[in-house]
């Protein structure tokens, strides 16, 4: 276990820059529920052009569909352990979003492990109402949000802590917003005196890794072939760039060119998995925390996507949003001209980021909420028929953004579309 978790914090080091500051403490990020690694993307090329060196910010992985919160626990401890070993720091500093707040403090109720930390970010999250003897409220910042549909009342200040309240923000705005990333960054260097820089490389790296949806089981042994995408008609313009996977999910790093649409083919080396093409409309900066999911086996999630129809004459498409919600009456998202942002399928209260667009099997194409969608947080189901046909596009509208991409059998694989 300690080999792998070395090589999970340590193999995509290599963007770490010249210009990077050793000084600054490391900082541990743990997602939320459903959620990967790239929760915090945003927030790792905001803190790297601050100065941090890449292997200073550390995304934990955890299994937040029933893994055992003991094990976590440990898990965290050893990444922590991990990080002040290979960094040479004392003291780390730790950001909890959402479910990964209550992982967060849960650490710190262990007075002599609170002692690595040297303040604690909490996004999103239940707020507390008493604080640790040995970690008091002075060492941590709250962020929370009026928008925010999931946390609720259970979100707000906490006394004696610094605390940031946004207004508009949802549920995942709060973890990626640049208001939140410079309040954060400035609360935990305690005097920040970086200047920023941004990269004017036409070239950029990144990597990342493979997991199952929501327990971040790894997909070992995985291929993954990675296209370059013509604007207009979505077709693959370049031979694939092979890569694989090594037995923690991690892929090695590509350069690709900034600017231009890329498809990321995922195929599990399990043939039962289905094989997902995730599409982007663009890259514009480095970035190690890539992340491709497969679906997961043997939980309450799986149970649900195992439905997805495999048909030869309709695809199936999912459209993901990176970095926050799509909520009625704010956001703006279609599908071939199909709103699919509307106040059935994607209400505030729904906090949906993933949205998945097939024909249910009823032969009527309704453009309604697929009904066992509708009790599952985050995730949302609209009942659309995309015709898979060689020569029908897909052409997907996300808040200005777009992106064409060619339809596809479902029995073939699945099209999912990320927008940031």
């Amino acid at each position: 276990m300690r080999l792998l978790l070395v090589v999970i914090l340590f193999a995509h080091s290599y963007l770490i820059s010249a210009q990077c500051t050793k000084s600054y403490r490391p900082v541990i990020f743990i997602h939320g529920f459903l959620a990967s690694g790239d929760t915090w993307s945003n927030a790792v090329y905001y803190f790297k052009k601050a100065g941090y060196c890449e292997n200073y910010l550390v995304a934990f992985d955890w299994n937040s569909l029933g893994g055992n919160m003991r094990r976590t626990d440990s898990l965290l401890n050893i990444v922590i352990e991990q990080t002040l070993a290979n960094t040479g720091a004392s003291q780390v500093d730790l950001v909890g979003h959402s479910a990964g707040g209550g992982v967060a403090r849960n650490y710190l109720r262990d007075s002599t492990r609170a002692k690595k930390i040297a303040h604690y970010v909490q996004i999103g999250s239940r707020k507390w109402s008493s604080e640790y003897a040995w970690f008091p409220n002075s060492k941590c910042l709250n962020i929370y949000s009026e928008g925010d549909k999931v946390a609720g009342t259970n979100g707000g200040p906490v006394e004696g802590a610094q605390n940031l309240k946004l207004i508009e923000e949802d549920h995942y705005q709060v973890a990626t917003t640049e208001k939140s990333l410079t309040t954060m960054l400035n609360f935990i260097q305690e005097k920040n005196t970086s200047k920023p820089h941004t990269s004017t490389k036409r070239k950029i790296k990144l990597a990342g890794r493979a997991v199952t949806l929501g327990d971040n089981l790894p997909m070992s042994g995985a291929l993954i072939n990675v296209y370059s995408l013509d604007k207009i008609t979505g077709d693959r313009k370049s031979t694939a760039t092979k890569i694989n996977t090594d037995k923690n999910g991690n892929w090695e790093p590509i350069t690709l060119s900034k600017g231009i649409p890329y498809e990321f083919e995922l195929i599990a080396a399990d043939s039962t998995q289905r094989t997902i093409s995730y599409f982007f409309p663009a890259f514009t900066h480095a970035d190690p925390l890539v992340y491709l999911r497969g679906f997961p086996k043997g939980n309450m999630i799986s149970a649900l996507l195992n439905q997805i129809p495999r048909k030869e004459d309709q695809s199936v498409l999912v459209v993901y949003s990176a970095t926050q919600a799509m909520i009625s009456g704010r956001d703006s998202v279609s599908v071939n001209g199909v709103s699919i942002c509307s106040p059935e399928l994607t209400p505030a209260s729904k906090t949906a980021i993933t949205s998945f667009i097939y024909e249910d099997g009823d032969k009527v194409s309704s453009g309604q909420s697929i009904k066992q969608f509708n009790a599952t947080p985050f995730i949302a189901g609209i009942d659309l028929n995309l015709q898979a046909d060689q020569n029908q596009l897909l052409k997907i509208y996300f808040n200005g953004q777009t992106l064409t991409i060619p339809s596809k059998p479902g029995k073939e694989r699945i099209l999912l579309a990320v927008f940031k």
